[in-house]
């Protein structure tokens, strides 16, 4: 707490106008994707600059994703960005425009690279659901992977879920497609790779999220993603961006073993039927459409 009055204190010394917004750090130098949130949220103040004013992104502490969302909730930040579920979206307001198309729901799995011809001779989806997946303990991918049988290891912190793998305490680590490239090229690319034969695929839009106390803010972040998907520039940005150009084209995967998976946590207000908003993996790679 003593923190966040320190910067608002500076702040308001410094006779700066412009609105503070509040986010979190880097989690860790692993954490390549970080700079694609930033730059699309940064890009969206800029583009409601006109009717809002200027903003100013101001880093705070680093926190899990369970103590973010209480933090967002007590107005101690401002946005918060992650995958959702029915319990988030009921204590903080989310901006349901999906930031990278539903891509975090396009997992590829991280593994060791002396377990690839473990992987390679896996044709079996129980033989998968057997194996030990690394994930995080507040994370709604863990539910999700466990509601499809899938054997889950838990562990609170980001940082310590590469270190794991690597440690064999777990046979995988599955990211999303707009991850994860960023993500195994910050750690050790001798020891780990994706494993691109295996697509675990299933509704999961990430959002921006802000306390349901800041209406303003929410309706400035919801304008300028509407009108950064209106324009189609949100795809334009997602297919630009140094962290997720390279996973593009997405025909690159058309001989990858795409397994669908149900997702009983997404909201009943996700907007689904909003074609802009999403990626079709199987259109992109001109696999028949899942069926689950």
């Amino acid at each position: 707490m003593a923190r966040f009055l320190l910067i608002m204190c500076l702040i308001s010394s410094s006779g700066l106008a412009a609105e503070i917004i509040r986010i979190q750090p880097q989690r860790t130098a692993v954490d390549g994707s970080y700079f694609y949130y930033t730059d699309l949220l940064q890009s969206v103040l800029e583009s409601t600059r006109q009717e809002y004013g200027e903003a100013q992104l101001v880093r705070v502490e680093r926190l899990t994703q369970a103590r973010a969302f209480q933090a967002l909730h007590d107005n101690l930040i401002d946005v918060f960005w992650a995958g959702t579920n029915s319990e988030r979206e009921i204590l903080v307001q989310p901006i349901r425009i999906p930031l990278h198309g539903g891509l975090l729901g396009i997992r590829l799995p991280v593994i060791r690279k002396t377990d690839q011809k473990r992987f390679d001779h896996l044709h079996n989806l129980s033989d998968l659901q057997r194996l030990s997946a690394c994930q995080g303990d507040h994370w709604p991918d863990s539910d999700i992977l466990e509601a499809n049988g899938f054997n889950v290891q838990r562990t609170t912190k980001f940082e310590v879920m590469y270190p794991m793998l690597l440690a064999g305490r777990c046979d995988y680590f599955p990211r999303g497609i707009n991850e994860v490239y960023a993500e195994v090229s910050q750690v050790n690319r001798d020891d780990l790779m994706v494993y691109e034969r295996i697509i675990l695929n299933y509704p999961f839009p990430m959002y921006f999220f802000v306390s349901r106390s800041n209406p303003r803010l929410a309706e400035r972040l919801t304008k300028g993603m509407e009108q950064l998907a209106a324009r189609g520039e949100l795809m334009n940005f997602l297919q630009q961006h140094p962290t997720t150009r390279d996973i593009f084209p997405l025909s690159r995967f058309r001989h990858s073993w795409i397994i669908p998976l149900k997702n009983p946590l997404l909201p009943e207000q996700t907007p689904l039927a909003d074609k802009r908003l999403w990626i079709d993996l199987y259109s992109a790679t001109g696999q028949p459409p899942a069926t689950l």
